[in-house]
């Protein structure tokens, strides 16, 4: 796609066929970055981009976005891209459009190119079928594009990595992934994510992207080891990233299986990771984060460990939902289920939810099965319950509850019927995601 902007700048995929664009993304994407970082964080930039132009198991050159200067030889001034990606929500597949990298030159900031840029995005991704968008990124910005925050991300937890001891025995030992355990990871991954309400689903091809497909410096590139049992048998695995800016660097995944569990593999597991860490930059390692999303039993055992903290804050994803009838529809099957053999099991009637905007979603089940949603004029008096400002995902996806909402926003106010469908309907629940970058 092509369109003209402002100025005479020029919006445009890199799949027009411009070589330059091409050949000039990675070092715009480094020159602009490199302005609130350092030379040695952003170098990761490089291989990162080119990883994504080419050889990427989602991205394809539709999918990346500039916008350049013909009066300037055509130079890059803006730039953002789109990540195909399959995500959970529970048992539901729901395919999703990951935004990433965005950047604009310094001089032509506050033009509005970003949010051209991200007309173009949510226009590609909708041409995919996503109906979910979700983006990491700065404080508060992204809502002007219609996402909230809804979704736990970020350090969850820390350990000080001089302080982990060696265990007594070697009764759990780990080693490096290989492209022959891909089943295994794979299964064991969809294993715990049952247990998560959104979680990222994975084909054969992502897999084998991810334990080999990365070029070195990328810092989406995990380094996966298996964890073994004393007969060499694998139980789980973990995947590691160091940190580019310090001695110190972050779990990201921590799972097993049937085989063992987090308690018996818990002391194993981290000297295993100081070990690796030391290796790494030959010297211990200063700390050992643990992402957002880990079993809440690792939780336990890091906040019980001398020097072991469990974060009270964290960050979160950003995420936009296009269509909330599409999608109230998509996870059908989800929401039918939780309200089997809860206290409101074949409920018949309406749930009225509004948005302080004269508008709302109407929920409507007859013996438990969820018959009509639909969405339009709603008056505020005549709902349930209502949210602003999109914070009804935030309930959707299981990062709050309407009453804790209600703790900072009194205006959340439900009737007894909100009061017990909403837990039923939408409860608070952990996800773990590893959004394919």
């Amino acid at each position: 796609m092509q369109k003209q902007l402002a100025d005479g700048l020029i919006l445009r995929s890199l799949s027009e066929g411009c070589a330059s664009d091409r050949d000039r993304l990675p070092q715009f994407y480094y020159d602009v970055f490199v302005e609130t970082g350092t030379p040695e964080t952003e170098q990761a930039l490089f291989p990162w981009t080119r990883d994504l132009m080419s050889g990427h198991p989602t991205v394809a050159l539709d999918d990346i976005f500039v916008v350049v200067d013909p009066a300037k030889d055509d130079m890059i001034v803006s730039a953002t891209l789109l990540i195909p990606q399959v995500w959970r929500y529970e048992e539901v597949e729901l395919p999703v459009g990951r935004p990433e990298i965005v950047a604009t030159h310094r001089e032509y900031r506050r033009r509005g190119l970003v949010r051209a840029l991200f007309e173009a995005v949510h226009e590609r991704s909708a041409a995919l079928g996503h109906n979910v968008c979700a983006i990491t990124g700065i404080a508060h910005y992204y809502r002007q594009f219609g996402y909230t925050m809804a979704v736990h991300l970020g350090q969850h937890a820390t350990l000080n990595a001089p302080g982990i001891g060696k265990p007594p025995d070697e009764r759990y030992t780990l080693r490096p992934a290989t492209m022959e355990d891909l089943p295994d990871v794979a299964r064991w991954s969809d294993y715990y994510a049952r247990t998560r309400l959104l979680s990222a689903v994975y084909t054969p091809e992502v897999w084998r992207y991810e334990l080999g497909g990365r070029s070195d410096g990328n810092p989406w590139q995990l380094q996966y080891r298996v964890i073994l049992n004393s007969e060499g048998q694998g139980v789980g695995y973990i995947a590691l990233r160091p940190h580019s800016f310090d001695d110190a660097l972050t779990c990201f995944a921590y799972v097993v299986g049937e085989a063992a569990s987090y308690l018996e593999t818990f002391p194993y597991v981290v000297y295993d990771i100081k070990q690796w860490g030391k290796a790494r930059f030959n010297k211990d390692a200063a700390i050992i984060d643990f992402a957002s999303g880990l079993h809440e039993t690792v939780s336990t055992l890091i906040d019980r460990t001398l020097a072991g903290l469990v974060r009270r804050r964290e960050y979160a994803w950003y995420l936009r939902v296009v269509d909330l009838v599409r999608f109230m529809r998509d996870i059908q099957p989800v929401l039918e289920r939780r309200l089997e053999g809860s206290g409101a099991q074949r409920y018949t009637g309406a749930l009225k939810i509004g948005f302080y905007n004269k508008t709302g979603l109407t929920l409507t089940f007859e013996r438990g099965g969820l018959r009509a949603v639909t969405a339009g004029a709603l008056d505020e008096r005549d709902a349930d319950i209502s949210f602003p400002w999109h914070l009804f995902l935030n309930v959707v996806f299981g990062y709050h509850t309407p009453d804790e909402i209600r703790a900072v926003l009194p205006e959340i106010w439900g009737n007894e019927k909100a009061a017990v469908l909403l837990p039923i309907l939408f409860p608070k629940k952990p996800s773990w995601l590893i959004g394919l970058a």
